[in-house]
């Protein structure tokens, strides 16, 4: 079976974004406000940027995006941040990655404010994600799981391998797993050999960024792949994993464009309001803890009157 991102994607949006919509339009007369930052040019992080306010264009979203040219010093783009970090208007802030050499990535995420950090890489939300604690996510990990909720995969008590060991994806994807009860094993593009870990996969997510890593006679016939690789070869978008070579053999595959890719646009999204609402709800941690679990529905049950 096809795992389609796409027809995930509109479903959640039409049961959970959209309602709630509705609700803050109503409830709070504000509309969350996303800044994104993008310093030089990088192919994917446009592709992945004209995805995104596309997107967003659908919802109840004001998105602001920021191109710098690619000389901008750090400490220019730490100066921003920080004027984004204390501007009550902006809800959410992207640094879009990766930055140029001359940038460290690291304190750049790590400058982020804790509560407007939507793709859940400052040290806050890390330290929290890592207890299993509520809180911002990084998307592409959230779409992710938020995948293998909507087509019911059993998680509890499988073998999950993940193929990639970034902040971004590998890591929390593994957490995610963790708190769901599989039994997860993390590989990175130089585990060796890899084949051996990965025919042992029940659920197998490719995240490592090198096209044709995942090839046919590395799983087996019943797996889950979950493919999260972005790489262009001759000008095309793939991923990670030999889709044509595998969609026959596998009980459940995601393909590369329209897998993963919408469903990360979309947890994106969803971390943006809850980002808005949290802050709306203040020190109300019954309402906190409502507005979490309303986001959380992966399977977006549409209960439009939650929380308010």
């Amino acid at each position: 079976m096809i795992i389609d991102g796409r027809k995930f994607s509109q479903e959640y949006t039409d049961k959970v974004l959209k309602p709630r919509c509705e609700v803050i339009k109503g409830k709070y007369n504000k509309t969350p406000k996303l800044s994104t930052i993008l310093v030089g040019k990088d192919p994917a992080s446009e592709s992945y940027r004209r995805i995104r306010e596309k997107f967003f264009a659908n919802l109840c979203v004001k998105s602001d995006v920021l191109q710098l040219p690619e000389e901008t010093t750090e400490e220019e783009l730490l100066e921003i941040i920080d004027k984004q970090n204390n501007d009550d208007s902006i809800n959410g802030i992207l640094v879009q990655l990766p930055l140029p050499k001359h940038m460290d990535e690291d304190k750049v995420i790590e400058s982020i404010s804790l509560n407007k950090d939507i793709e859940g890489l400052s040290p806050g939300n890390v330290h929290a994600w890592t207890k299993s604690s509520p809180n911002l996510i990084p998307a592409t990990a959230l779409g992710v799981l938020a995948l293998l909720k909507h087509y019911k995969i059993p998680l509890h008590g499988k073998h999950a391998v993940v193929v990639g060991r970034s902040m971004i994806v590998g890591k929390p994807v593994a957490h995610l797993l963790l708190r769901e009860h599989a039994t997860v094993t993390i590989c990175h593009s130089r585990s060796k050999p890899l084949e051996k870990y990965t025919r042992e996969a029940d659920i197998l997510v490719a995240a490592v960024g090198r096209p044709h890593l995942i090839r046919k006679g590395m799983v087996k016939e019943d797996v889950v792949l979950i493919d999260v690789g972005v790489n262009f070869e001759d000008g095309k978008l793939m991923g990670d994993v030999d889709f044509d070579d595998l969609k026959d053999d596998v009980a459940y595959i995601s393909p590369v464009p329209g897998g993963s890719g919408p469903a990360t646009v979309c947890m994106l999204a969803s971390n943006l309001l809850l980002a808005f609402e949290l802050k709306q709800a203040k020190d109300d941690l019954n309402l906190q803890k409502c507005i979490r679990e309303y986001y959380a529905d992966y399977e977006a049950k549409g209960d439009k009157n939650p929380c308010i």
